[in-house]
């Protein structure tokens, strides 16, 4: 028996958040194609694969089209978010960041993902209580594959605090050019000691078999099911009883 995906808790977070009409989907078949989704990503299977306790296949599937086109999932996250700045449990003192592979299924053939973090740091917002949205980092921590001059620039230029490590190479080429090398570059190695909680939040991620290889034939897809993979975690924090 397929098991239920979801808590009345973690409902309570969703539910805000998934549009009906006014002659829409009963609470429950809404609630059941949200599982089925999760499922999907969770497990990996195929939509045709899917049990029928979370209705018809077909049905799920198109649904899930309807809510990422909708922009459903980001929408949940970015609330999620809100919701733990108002605990104090989400700030923007650091930020970091990494890299990393996900398998691509024969399913998946033809997507291309964009790499650029400089695109993907511009996406990082954080809205509080009170105040506009912040959208700048205090610090960004990264391991030596981010030292590029292009990336301190960019931080530098955003008065963002770089906390990456310079290559070895980059050093020598620097010490080279005596003056015109430029200043050697530092970081807090305290604070980079911080940066291992973007290698365990992609662990969390690629826990859910449909993350951690793609099955999907579009970006849309594949990047409605990260979102829907990171507000699965912020929920299970933020329904965690506190002590």
């Amino acid at each position: 028996m397929t098991r239920v995906q979801l808590t009345d808790p973690d409902w309570e977070f969703i539910e805000p958040y998934l549009p009906i009409g006014e002659y829409g989907l009963y609470p429950e078949r809404l609630r059941q194609q949200f599982e089925g989704v999760i499922w999907r990503f969770k497990t990996g299977g195929q939509w045709r694969e899917m049990p029928t306790v979370f209705g018809a296949w077909s049905t799920v599937h198109n649904r899930f089209r309807q809510w990422r086109d909708a922009g459903v999932f980001e929408a949940l996250l970015e609330g999620l978010i809100t919701e733990a700045a108002k605990r104090g449990e989400a700030d923007l003192s650091l930020v970091s960041i990494d890299s990393t592979t996900a398998r691509a299924h024969h399913d998946a053939a033809g997507m291309h993902l964009d790499e650029d973090v400089v695109t993907a740091l511009e996406k990082v917002r954080v809205r509080g209580p009170v105040g506009r949205t912040r959208v700048r980092p205090g610090a960004v921590a990264g391991d030596k594959a981010y030292s590029s001059r292009g990336n301190h620039a960019h931080l530098r230029k955003r008065r963002i605090k770089a906390v990456i490590p310079e290559k070895k190479d980059q050093a020598a080429n620097r010490k080279k050019k005596g003056s015109r090398g430029g200043r050697p570059v530092s970081h807090d190695a305290d604070l980079y000691k911080e940066r291992n909680t973007v290698e365990l939040l992609i662990n969390k991620l690629r826990a859910w078999r449909g993350i951690a290889t793609r099955y999907d034939k579009t970006p849309d897809s594949y990047l409605a099911g990260l979102h829907l993979r990171a507000s699965m975690i912020w929920i299970k924090d933020l329904t965690r009883p506190t002590r």
